[in-house]
């Protein structure tokens, strides 16, 4: 339901007043009219914003404009709206906030789900750019999660699962694409059984990462000595005695 600045005709004075209150409030304004918040900008600090009967007039409003707001910080990688919307109070009744996080939900779980598409893609072995799966872990991902409400917390847990998943199944044909995964997903909020286990794989990987680099260093050194060798073969030919 989009929000009109246009006074309805034989409204209530209560609905009246609650619309002042959000004329007089140019950020929420800004919010309901653009589904965006200006850089740093923020609310009006009111009491009745958490008044039952202010959230039940605002809330089919609200809701709309959230959840866009949400679904677009992530299609856009858009950290700063993320930031902002988080900062702002969420004017949402129990029954609202329950559908607009239902709805964000789904549009995650559509993410999650290209995820998985991924993950078998690599356990069979079929075609794939492994560089793609960079996207699903990216600073913009992880940032964006993390500023999601508590009630998220299920989800981030599940999705870094299956990012587990992917990582294993890619390490040992991407070393340095499986390393930056995991290194990001070190950063996502998650419950704690699911954040051993990233820490526990972020290690390895590092290990076999060090292990690597140790033993190109071998092969560079191994390289040089042999063309030292090399050229001190040619010199000796040049001087028979």
């Amino acid at each position: 339901m989009k929000y009109s600045q246009t006074v309805p005709a034989n409204i209530s004075e209560q609905e009246k007043m609650y619309r002042t209150l959000i004329s007089n409030d140019p950020v929420l304004s800004y919010f309901l009219a653009t589904g965006s918040i200006p850089p740093n900008a923020r609310f009006v600090k009111e009491a009745v914003y958490t008044d039952t009967a202010f959230l039940a007039f605002i809330s089919p409003y609200f809701k709309e404009v959230y959840v866009q707001a949400i679904c677009n910080s992530f299609t856009l990688k858009d950290m700063n709206l993320m930031s902002d919307v988080a900062a702002s109070p969420i004017l949402l009744n129990a029954g609202h906030r329950m559908q607009a996080f239902d709805e964000i939900l789904v549009y995650l779980e559509e993410k999650k789900t290209k995820l998985a598409a991924m993950h078998y893609k690599l356990v069979m072995y079929e075609p794939l750019e492994f560089t793609d799966l960079l996207a699903y872990t990216d600073a913009s991902v992880i940032s964006n999660m993390n500023y999601l409400p508590v009630e998220f917390l299920e989800f981030r847990s599940s999705y870094a699962a299956l990012a587990v998943k992917v990582i294993k199944a890619l390490v040992n044909r991407d070393l340095q694409t499986s390393l930056t995964m995991v290194c990001n997903l070190c950063e996502l909020t998650v419950d704690m059984p699911t954040l051993q286990d990233v820490h526990a794989l972020c290690t390895l990987i590092h290990d076999a990462d060090n292990e690597q680099k140790g033993m190109e260093c071998d092969r560079e050194r191994l390289a040089r000595f042999i063309s030292d060798l090399g050229r001190r073969h040619r010199y000796d030919d040049l001087w028979p005695f």
